[in-house]
């Protein structure tokens, strides 16, 4: 079986003072290249969701030779970004994650390939009951299913059409088991957490 990766790269970066997050240097890469060399070993196919065509064009230009998936909604947030970005895979299962994620470890995300077999999706909950939907296993089908029907409802928050789906939650303790420091869920949002983050990669 192929198994295809998700990366969001749609946002505006408002903390950010709308720089092209995907693009910031990190140790003389894009943000984006360091997820997509980590994905890259763990899936066949990846597709980039942006938010529209000049974002494809811009970020094509850095990485190129990946599929580029344009929002069809606007304003929605990353649910738009889920929906356009599964229309593309070919593949039964996909991981979904956002473009901010330089640490994704390659174990975790094969351990929610082999989670999310026989359920719609395989996502990490911590103890508290926070859910990581960007930073799961997603059954193309039926989540593009839902989503459309949440969109549809006006219901655009992301969980929205996860809670519809026969998910494996797959909790935090096991994850840890592979990833200690659980650095596979790290993101960067801030000017510091860029700083922070660079002197780590």
């Amino acid at each position: 079986m192929s198994y295809s990766a998700l990366i969001l790269a749609g946002g505006r970066g408002s903390r950010m003072g709308y720089q092209e997050k995907a693009l910031m240097d990190i140790n003389g890469k894009p943000l984006i290249a360091h997820v997509i060399e980590r994905l890259e070993k763990v899936v066949d196919n990846i597709i980039i969701s942006v938010r529209d065509k000049e974002q494809g064009e811009l970020l094509d230009l850095h990485v190129p030779g990946y599929r580029f998936a344009c929002d069809k909604y606007n304003n929605i947030g990353p649910i738009s970004g889920i929906l356009s970005g599964l229309s593309l895979s070919a593949d039964e299962y996909c991981f979904a994650a956002a473009c901010d994620m330089p640490f994704i470890n390659q174990d975790v995300v094969k351990m929610l390939f082999k989670e999310s077999e026989h359920h719609d999706a395989a996502i990490p909950r911590h103890d508290d009951g926070f859910l990581e939907p960007l930073h799961a296993v997603y059954r193309c089908k039926p989540i593009i299913r839902e989503t459309k029907k949440a969109i549809d409802a006006g219901e655009t928050i992301l969980l929205a059409p996860i809670f519809k789906l026969n998910v494996k939650y797959v909790g935090i303790d096991e994850i840890k088991k592979i990833d200690p420091m659980l650095r596979t869920f790290m993101n960067i949002n801030t000017y510091e957490d860029m700083q922070l983050l660079s002197n780590t990669i």
